[in-house]
């Protein structure tokens, strides 16, 4: 049994050092996945906020990578490896992504999902995500995706 991923995993910034980790978990999550070069883009870019977690042994666990613009924060990216799925960790990596809008004073935050991904679906309404519209044939494949917001509220 796995301990659960807040306990044992660090999330950090990524680094150009994550890269291959991150382009394989990444060709083995999705269909159509992002090529190396997307994410190499993303490290150093400005108004990103990209995270890796990693076990206390150097293992790489997950990811997410996100961009913001004004009061907006859009997430582009999540993934966890599949010994680490059911953890807790996708729930600690959004956890993160919604600290750091409330402090960095974003409204909303933004994400696609497959309709087919119900295990995704359920986590992000978990964490306070609403559905907000869909997108036709948005995937390669032409599955479209589901369009979900989480509000922002700070006291």
């Amino acid at each position: 049994m796995i301990e659960t991923a807040p306990a044992v995993l660090t999330i950090r910034p990524a680094v150009f050092g994550d890269l291959d980790e991150i382009t394989d978990l990444e060709s083995r999550s999705f269909p159509a996945p992002w090529k190396r070069e997307f994410f190499e883009s993303e490290i150093d870019a400005e108004f990103r906020l990209n995270l890796v977690a990693r076990a206390p042994d150097g293992r790489f666990a997950g990811y997410v990578f996100c961009a913001w613009v004004l009061d907006e924060i859009h997430v582009h990216k999540i993934a966890v490896q599949e010994e680490w799925r059911r953890s807790g960790l996708g729930t600690a990596l959004m956890k993160e992504v919604i600290a750091f809008g409330l402090r960095n004073d974003s409204y909303q935050i933004f994400l696609e999902v497959r309709p087919s991904n119900t295990p995704a679906k359920r986590m992000y309404q978990k964490l306070g995500f609403e559905i907000s519209g869909r997108r036709k044939a948005y995937y390669p494949d032409g599955e479209d995706a589901i369009v979900m917001v989480r509000e922002l509220h700070r006291s």
